[in-house]
Protein backbone atom coordinates (compact mmCIF):
# COMPACT_ATOMS: atom_id res chain seq x y z
CA UNK A 1 0.00 0.00 0.00
CA UNK A 2 1.53 3.64 -0.89
CA UNK A 3 2.08 5.73 1.88
CA UNK A 4 -0.80 8.11 0.02
CA UNK A 5 -2.96 5.21 0.78
CA UNK A 6 -2.29 4.93 3.75
CA UNK A 7 -2.69 8.25 5.05
CA UNK A 8 -6.36 8.30 3.95
CA UNK A 9 -7.74 6.36 6.79
CA UNK A 10 -5.81 8.43 8.82
CA UNK A 11 -7.30 11.51 7.15
CA UNK A 12 -10.45 10.56 7.54
CA UNK A 13 -10.62 9.73 11.16
CA UNK A 14 -8.94 12.86 11.81
CA UNK A 15 -11.44 15.28 10.05
CA UNK A 16 -14.56 13.74 10.96
CA UNK A 17 -15.05 14.96 14.52
CA UNK A 18 -14.67 18.34 13.19
CA UNK A 19 -16.91 17.82 10.74
CA UNK A 20 -20.00 16.13 13.09
CA UNK A 21 -19.19 18.94 15.44
CA UNK A 22 -19.85 21.65 12.60
CA UNK A 23 -22.75 19.77 11.14
CA UNK A 24 -24.30 19.74 14.67
CA UNK A 25 -23.77 23.45 14.83
CA UNK A 26 -25.36 23.56 11.86
CA UNK A 27 -28.39 21.68 11.98
CA UNK A 28 -28.75 23.83 15.50
CA UNK A 29 -28.50 26.92 13.95
CA UNK A 30 -31.19 26.24 11.06
CA UNK A 31 -33.30 24.79 14.10
CA UNK A 32 -32.68 28.02 15.46
CA UNK A 33 -33.48 30.26 12.91
CA UNK A 34 -36.16 28.55 11.99
CA UNK A 35 -38.00 29.49 14.98
CA UNK A 36 -36.74 32.90 15.27
CA UNK A 37 -38.33 33.30 11.55
CA UNK A 38 -41.73 32.51 13.04
CA UNK A 39 -41.72 34.98 16.11
CA UNK A 40 -40.14 37.54 13.91
CA UNK A 41 -42.67 37.49 11.29
CA UNK A 42 -45.98 35.86 12.46
CA UNK A 43 -47.29 39.24 14.52
CA UNK A 44 -47.15 41.03 11.02
CA UNK A 45 -47.67 38.47 8.06
CA UNK A 46 -51.18 38.92 8.63
CA UNK A 47 -50.92 42.48 8.08
CA UNK A 48 -49.93 41.96 4.01
CA UNK A 49 -49.65 38.54 3.61
CA UNK A 50 -48.39 38.25 0.06
CA UNK A 51 -45.48 40.99 0.37
CA UNK A 52 -44.78 40.05 3.61
CA UNK A 53 -44.46 36.59 3.05
CA UNK A 54 -42.61 36.87 0.25
CA UNK A 55 -39.84 38.57 1.80
CA UNK A 56 -39.88 36.53 4.80
CA UNK A 57 -39.82 33.41 2.18
CA UNK A 58 -36.96 34.60 0.80
CA UNK A 59 -35.16 35.93 4.06
CA UNK A 60 -35.73 31.85 5.09
CA UNK A 61 -33.93 30.74 1.75
CA UNK A 62 -31.18 33.39 2.04
CA UNK A 63 -30.53 31.93 5.44
CA UNK A 64 -30.80 28.53 4.86
CA UNK A 65 -27.85 28.95 2.25
CA UNK A 66 -25.79 30.96 4.51
CA UNK A 67 -25.78 28.53 7.29
CA UNK A 68 -25.02 25.68 5.55
CA UNK A 69 -22.49 27.88 3.77
CA UNK A 70 -20.94 28.28 7.02
CA UNK A 71 -21.23 24.74 8.25
CA UNK A 72 -18.97 23.54 5.64
CA UNK A 73 -16.55 26.45 6.52
CA UNK A 74 -16.69 25.12 10.41
CA UNK A 75 -15.87 21.72 8.72
CA UNK A 76 -12.68 23.24 7.58
CA UNK A 77 -11.45 25.61 9.99
CA UNK A 78 -12.41 22.97 12.98
CA UNK A 79 -9.57 21.28 11.86
CA UNK A 80 -6.11 21.42 13.31
CA UNK A 81 -4.02 20.55 10.05
CA UNK A 82 -3.48 24.35 8.64
CA UNK A 83 -2.96 22.26 5.06
CA UNK A 84 -5.60 19.69 4.26
CA UNK A 85 -5.84 18.77 0.68
CA UNK A 86 -8.42 20.54 -0.53
CA UNK A 87 -10.35 16.88 -1.24
CA UNK A 88 -10.67 16.02 2.00
CA UNK A 89 -11.54 19.43 3.13
CA UNK A 90 -14.55 18.79 0.47
CA UNK A 91 -15.28 15.40 2.17
CA UNK A 92 -15.36 17.46 5.80
CA UNK A 93 -17.90 19.75 4.54
CA UNK A 94 -20.30 16.90 2.57
CA UNK A 95 -20.61 15.34 6.22
CA UNK A 96 -21.11 18.36 7.78
CA UNK A 97 -23.71 19.36 5.35
CA UNK A 98 -25.42 15.58 6.08
CA UNK A 99 -24.91 15.96 9.85
CA UNK A 100 -26.90 19.20 9.67
CA UNK A 101 -29.62 17.76 7.47
CA UNK A 102 -30.63 14.87 9.46
CA UNK A 103 -30.39 17.24 12.76
CA UNK A 104 -32.60 19.66 11.40
CA UNK A 105 -35.03 16.68 10.64
CA UNK A 106 -34.62 15.10 13.87
CA UNK A 107 -35.57 18.64 15.48
CA UNK A 108 -38.68 18.68 12.74
CA UNK A 109 -39.55 15.24 13.89
CA UNK A 110 -39.23 15.89 17.71
CA UNK A 111 -41.42 19.26 17.45
CA UNK A 112 -44.32 17.49 15.41
CA UNK A 113 -44.44 14.61 17.91
CA UNK A 114 -44.30 16.79 21.37
CA UNK A 115 -44.80 20.27 20.18
CA UNK A 116 -48.93 19.48 20.08
CA UNK A 117 -49.29 20.28 24.16
CA UNK A 118 -50.24 16.58 24.59
CA UNK A 119 -48.21 13.09 25.72
CA UNK A 120 -46.92 11.66 22.39
CA UNK A 121 -47.64 7.80 22.75
CA UNK A 122 -45.01 5.39 20.55
CA UNK A 123 -47.71 5.38 17.56
CA UNK A 124 -46.92 8.93 17.27
CA UNK A 125 -43.40 8.30 16.90
CA UNK A 126 -43.13 5.40 15.11
CA UNK A 127 -45.51 7.41 12.39
CA UNK A 128 -43.17 10.60 12.84
CA UNK A 129 -40.36 8.18 11.60
CA UNK A 130 -42.00 6.06 9.00
CA UNK A 131 -44.29 8.63 6.99
CA UNK A 132 -41.84 10.84 5.98
CA UNK A 133 -39.37 7.94 4.86
CA UNK A 134 -42.09 5.89 3.29
CA UNK A 135 -43.62 8.76 1.29
CA UNK A 136 -40.58 11.19 0.41
CA UNK A 137 -37.79 9.41 0.74
CA UNK A 138 -36.52 10.55 -2.52
CA UNK A 139 -37.43 14.84 -1.72
CA UNK A 140 -35.76 13.82 1.37
CA UNK A 141 -32.96 12.71 0.23
CA UNK A 142 -32.49 15.38 -3.12
CA UNK A 143 -32.70 18.36 0.28
CA UNK A 144 -29.73 16.35 1.84
CA UNK A 145 -28.00 16.42 -1.36
CA UNK A 146 -28.45 19.74 -1.39
CA UNK A 147 -27.34 20.74 1.81
CA UNK A 148 -24.12 18.99 1.34
CA UNK A 149 -23.32 20.64 -1.43
CA UNK A 150 -23.76 24.00 0.26
CA UNK A 151 -21.87 22.76 3.00
CA UNK A 152 -19.03 21.33 0.52
CA UNK A 153 -18.77 24.98 -0.86
CA UNK A 154 -18.19 26.41 2.04
CA UNK A 155 -15.51 24.39 2.65
CA UNK A 156 -14.28 24.57 -0.35
CA UNK A 157 -13.80 28.12 0.21
CA UNK A 158 -12.12 28.14 3.57
CA UNK A 159 -9.54 25.78 2.11
CA UNK A 160 -8.99 27.74 -1.14
CA UNK A 161 -8.12 30.69 1.02
CA UNK A 162 -6.01 28.35 3.02
CA UNK A 163 -4.32 27.54 0.16
CA UNK A 164 -3.21 30.78 -1.15
CA UNK A 165 -1.90 31.96 2.11
CA UNK A 166 1.45 32.27 2.31
CA UNK A 167 2.20 31.07 5.90
CA UNK A 168 0.47 29.23 8.90
CA UNK A 169 -0.49 32.77 10.13
CA UNK A 170 -2.44 33.55 7.04
CA UNK A 171 -4.08 30.38 7.25
CA UNK A 172 -5.02 30.58 10.48
CA UNK A 173 -6.36 34.10 9.90
CA UNK A 174 -8.56 33.30 6.88
CA UNK A 175 -10.14 30.41 8.85
CA UNK A 176 -11.29 32.48 11.31
CA UNK A 177 -11.78 35.63 9.26
CA UNK A 178 -14.41 34.01 6.49
CA UNK A 179 -16.62 32.16 8.76
CA UNK A 180 -16.72 35.44 11.70
CA UNK A 181 -17.87 37.23 8.18
CA UNK A 182 -20.28 35.14 6.89
CA UNK A 183 -22.00 34.87 10.68
CA UNK A 184 -21.94 38.45 10.73
CA UNK A 185 -24.33 38.34 7.51
CA UNK A 186 -26.49 35.91 8.73
CA UNK A 187 -27.41 38.27 11.87
CA UNK A 188 -27.58 40.91 9.63
CA UNK A 189 -30.14 39.04 7.69
CA UNK A 190 -32.16 37.54 10.46
CA UNK A 191 -32.61 41.35 12.42
CA UNK A 192 -32.07 44.00 9.09
CA UNK A 193 -35.55 42.92 7.34
CA UNK A 194 -37.97 42.26 10.27
CA UNK A 195 -37.19 45.30 11.78
CA UNK A 196 -37.27 47.26 9.04
CA UNK A 197 -40.98 45.84 7.95
CA UNK A 198 -42.22 46.45 11.37
CA UNK A 199 -41.09 50.02 10.94
CA UNK A 200 -42.71 50.61 7.48
CA UNK A 201 -45.77 48.78 8.44
CA UNK A 202 -45.95 51.47 11.34
CA UNK A 203 -45.37 54.50 8.90
CA UNK A 204 -47.77 53.40 6.58
CA UNK A 205 -45.15 52.54 3.87
CA UNK A 206 -46.80 49.08 3.20
CA UNK A 207 -50.34 48.95 1.89
CA UNK A 208 -52.39 46.87 4.21
CA UNK A 209 -54.47 44.56 3.01
CA UNK A 210 -56.32 43.11 5.84
CA UNK A 211 -59.55 44.13 7.27
CA UNK A 212 -59.58 45.11 11.32
CA UNK A 213 -61.39 42.54 12.52
CA UNK A 214 -59.03 39.90 11.20
CA UNK A 215 -56.19 41.52 12.84
CA UNK A 216 -57.48 41.84 16.03
CA UNK A 217 -58.52 38.06 16.30
CA UNK A 218 -55.17 36.82 16.02
CA UNK A 219 -53.91 38.52 19.43
CA UNK A 220 -54.97 39.34 23.34
CA UNK A 221 -56.35 42.74 22.87
CA UNK A 222 -57.27 43.55 26.71
CA UNK A 223 -57.44 41.19 29.50
CA UNK A 224 -59.93 41.99 32.95
CA UNK A 225 -59.65 40.82 36.35
CA UNK A 226 -61.49 41.70 39.63
CA UNK A 227 -58.80 42.97 42.39
CA UNK A 228 -61.58 43.39 44.60
CA UNK A 229 -65.29 42.58 45.12
CA UNK A 230 -66.53 46.17 44.16
CA UNK A 231 -63.72 46.70 41.28
CA UNK A 232 -62.54 45.21 38.07
CA UNK A 233 -59.63 46.11 36.22
CA UNK A 234 -59.27 45.98 32.44
CA UNK A 235 -55.42 45.65 30.72
CA UNK A 236 -54.54 46.77 27.35
CA UNK A 237 -52.36 43.73 26.43
CA UNK A 238 -51.73 44.33 22.62
CA UNK A 239 -52.69 47.19 20.55
CA UNK A 240 -53.12 46.78 16.38
CA UNK A 241 -51.49 49.28 14.44
CA UNK A 242 -52.46 52.27 13.73
CA UNK A 243 -53.17 51.65 10.04
CA UNK A 244 -55.86 49.50 11.35
CA UNK A 245 -57.67 50.90 14.11
CA UNK A 246 -59.12 54.60 15.07
CA UNK A 247 -56.41 55.78 17.01
CA UNK A 248 -58.83 58.86 18.29
CA UNK A 249 -61.40 56.29 20.13
CA UNK A 250 -60.16 54.55 23.31
CA UNK A 251 -61.66 51.11 24.05
CA UNK A 252 -65.64 51.04 24.71
CA UNK A 253 -66.76 49.76 27.59
CA UNK A 254 -69.85 47.77 29.01
CA UNK A 255 -70.79 46.01 32.03
CA UNK A 256 -74.24 44.07 31.68
CA UNK A 257 -75.06 45.65 29.02
CA UNK A 258 -74.51 49.28 30.41
CA UNK A 259 -72.27 52.07 28.71
CA UNK A 260 -69.47 52.36 31.06
CA UNK A 261 -66.49 53.64 28.79
CA UNK A 262 -65.32 57.03 30.51
CA UNK A 263 -66.47 59.08 33.74
CA UNK A 264 -69.21 60.94 31.37
CA UNK A 265 -70.91 57.78 30.11
CA UNK A 266 -70.73 56.09 34.15
CA UNK A 267 -72.74 59.30 34.83
CA UNK A 268 -75.12 59.43 32.19
CA UNK A 269 -76.07 55.62 32.80
CA UNK A 270 -77.38 56.69 36.16
CA UNK A 271 -75.48 53.42 38.09
CA UNK A 272 -73.31 53.45 40.78
CA UNK A 273 -70.01 52.67 38.95
CA UNK A 274 -66.78 55.33 38.72
CA UNK A 275 -64.24 54.39 36.10
CA UNK A 276 -60.23 56.00 36.67
CA UNK A 277 -58.95 57.56 34.42
CA UNK A 278 -61.79 59.49 33.92
CA UNK A 279 -61.05 59.43 30.29
CA UNK A 280 -61.46 55.25 30.06
CA UNK A 281 -59.10 52.85 28.90
CA UNK A 282 -56.88 54.26 26.11
CA UNK A 283 -55.68 52.87 23.27
CA UNK A 284 -51.90 52.26 24.49
CA UNK A 285 -50.16 48.90 25.35
CA UNK A 286 -49.83 48.36 28.73
CA UNK A 287 -52.98 51.22 29.75
CA UNK A 288 -55.26 50.51 32.40
CA UNK A 289 -58.31 51.67 33.51
CA UNK A 290 -60.57 50.49 36.65
CA UNK A 291 -64.10 50.51 37.72
CA UNK A 292 -65.37 50.54 41.34
CA UNK A 293 -69.16 50.71 42.71
CA UNK A 294 -71.75 48.54 43.37
CA UNK A 295 -72.63 47.98 40.19
CA UNK A 296 -69.54 46.15 39.51
CA UNK A 297 -70.04 44.28 42.41
CA UNK A 298 -70.19 40.44 42.26
CA UNK A 299 -72.32 39.43 45.05
CA UNK A 300 -72.76 35.65 43.77
CA UNK A 301 -73.73 36.80 40.44
CA UNK A 302 -71.07 37.76 37.81
CA UNK A 303 -70.93 41.06 35.99
CA UNK A 304 -70.34 40.63 31.77
CA UNK A 305 -68.09 42.51 30.70
CA UNK A 306 -67.34 43.57 27.12
CA UNK A 307 -64.94 45.49 25.65
CA UNK A 308 -65.15 47.15 22.17
CA UNK A 309 -62.11 48.57 19.76
CA UNK A 310 -63.21 50.74 17.00
CA UNK A 311 -61.64 50.07 13.31
CA UNK A 312 -60.58 53.07 10.63
CA UNK A 313 -63.11 51.42 8.82
CA UNK A 314 -66.08 52.54 11.17
CA UNK A 315 -66.52 49.05 12.03
CA UNK A 316 -66.87 47.81 16.18
CA UNK A 317 -64.32 44.98 17.46
CA UNK A 318 -65.21 43.17 20.36
CA UNK A 319 -62.16 41.61 21.90
CA UNK A 320 -63.18 40.62 25.13
CA UNK A 321 -66.73 39.46 26.39
CA UNK A 322 -66.54 37.57 29.54
CA UNK A 323 -68.40 37.21 32.76
CA UNK A 324 -65.95 38.23 35.82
Amino acid sequence: MTPDRQTIPQNLKRLLPASLIAGLIGGGLLALLTHAHTWCWGGIVCYNHGLIDAIGTFQNLLLGILSLILTGMLAVALQREARMKRDFAVLAGGVAGFTAFFVFELQSMITSVFGHGYAAGLSDVLSAICFPLANHALPLLAIGLSMAALATLGAFTVSYFRERATGPNDGATASRLIPGSTAAIILVVVVLPPIAAHAMLSAGMIEMNLNPGTAVSMMTVVSVERTAPDAIVITAREVPLASVLDPEAPFSVFMNGVNVSDASACAGSGLDVTVDPSGGLSVLKGSQAAWTGTRVLNNGTPVGVMVMLHGVDGSDLIVLNLMV
